[in-house]
């Protein structure tokens, strides 16, 4: 065959298998458009009656309420211990007796925490009562020497040297009595101390000697901690500082219990060398039966504006952009409204309309609030609804669906998220 042939043979083959696609994809769109499947006839009324437009969207609400409300601020600290006492012996001797743990609780002035050997205190107590005894012997004898010696001096039998020197010899038998009077209080005041009690009420965080163990004076025992208050030390910013007085009553958040406590400012610390730019707050607060640990984490509330009626919902229902700040509200959908989204025959049907607001005030879990638009003051009222969960997802007039959550399935779970529960149990400190 010639090449002439050969390319005709190909340029026709090309053709054909060209025409044959086109003839195919031809067939196929008529039958994808003539041959559907249609719906039973008796079916078409159901079909006319379903509704059009996305179905409804499952959200959480909270109700907007109209109350006081000022701006607060959290403030990061730790609970401290109120005392801190390092107790050591002040005298020499023996441990016979260590009858305390760590973490054991002590009682001020009756729990035992050591006592030291009592024998040779007891020994030199016996000692000095015996030389007490002779010393009050010789001096009372001295001292009648002298009234005899005085009253011949009266009718001059004798000198004036014997007279001083007798008085002198008196004077110091006096002073021998004294000193063996004052050793022997002494003695016995050691003789006392030689059993060591708790100064005050706490609980043991270490012992530092042990039972036999030679001690000397200013040997450290054991440490405890107080009980009954804790403090809890914060560090407020200094622009915040001015807010604060001491006497004030101040919300603590114990951040490990997931609780609130209130105390009272005790102290404001006006220097800082750890702290740039902000400034120490001592809060004394009721430790709740040692419930409030040293070393905990503790969150101040400071306020730091002054209270104002504000419509106040929840945080979670407030979105925050750079455009502005949003809340979406549950209400009825309007009867004269003809959104295909937003059918009026349905008397549980709730729409979403998105309320641009103002912050006005911040609270722990709360803001205060102020509708921008004349519309948004008549829907965002006390009672409203405000979606907490779930409106990063509509769109205005959107059909909404409450979505209800019984009480008990919160007890004793965690955090939600953006959702933090706080259990307030009202606890006052003094």
């Amino acid at each position: 065959m010639s090449t002439l042939t050969h390319r005709s043979i190909v340029l026709l083959f090309s053709v054909a298998m060209t025409c044959f696609l086109i003839g195919a994809g031809s067939v196929g769109y008529y039958v994808f458009a003539f041959y559907q499947p249609q719906p039973k006839v008796g079916n078409l009324n159901e079909l006319e009656k379903k509704p059009a437009g996305r179905p409804p969207s499952l959200v959480r609400v909270d109700n907007a309420r109209k109350e006081l409300i000022n701006t607060i601020r959290p403030f990061y600290g730790k609970l401290l211990e109120v005392q801190l006492a390092r107790i050591s012996t002040e005298v020499s001797g023996l441990v016979v007796a260590l009858p305390i743990e760590v973490g054991q609780k002590v009682k001020g002035g009756e729990t035992l925490i050591a006592q030291i050997d009592k024998t040779w205190l007891e020994l030199t107590i016996a000692q000095t009562e015996a030389e007490i005894k002779i010393l009050e012997k010789q001096y009372a004898f001295q001292l009648s020497e002298l009234e005899r010696i005085e009253s011949l001096a009266v009718s001059r039998a004798v000198s004036e040297s014997e007279l001083n020197n007798q008085r002198t010899l008196v004077e110091q038998f006096r002073q021998n009595l004294e000193k063996a009077n004052i050793a022997n209080k002494e003695a016995k005041e050691k003789l006392k101390r030689t059993t060591i009690l708790a100064p005050f009420d706490g609980y043991v965080i270490r012992r530092e000697t042990g039972l036999g163990e030679l001690l000397t004076p200013g040997t450290v025992i054991a440490e405890i901690v107080s009980l009954g208050f804790i403090d809890a030390r914060v560090a407020v910013a200094e622009e915040y500082i001015d807010h604060i007085k001491i006497g004030d009553e101040m919300p603590i958040i114990i951040d490990k219990l997931g609780i609130k406590v209130v105390g009272k400012v005790r102290t404001i610390v006006p220097y800082d060398l750890m702290s740039p730019r902000s400034f120490p707050v001592i809060v004394r607060l009721d430790d709740h039966n040692g419930e409030l640990k040293v070393g905990m984490s503790a969150t101040a509330l400071v306020s730091i504006t002054d209270p104002k009626e504000e419509i106040v919902v929840s945080k979670d229902a407030v979105l925050i952009k750079p455009d502005g700040s949003t809340v979406w509200v549950a209400v009825k959908p309007s009867p004269k409204s003809n959104n295909p989204e937003s059918p009026n025959d349905d008397p549980e049907l709730l729409i979403a309309k998105p309320i641009p607001v103002i912050i006005t005030a911040e609270g722990i879990n709360t803001y205060g609030v102020e509708p921008e638009t004349e519309e948004g003051r008549k829907l965002l009222v006390a009672g409203a609804k405000t979606v907490i969960e779930g409106a990063e997802r509509l769109i205005p007039e959107q059909k909404i669906k409450i979505e209800e959550i019984a009480p008990k399935l919160l007890e004793n779970l965690p955090s939600v998220t953006g959702h933090k529960i706080i259990k307030q149990k009202n606890r006052v400190g003094k």
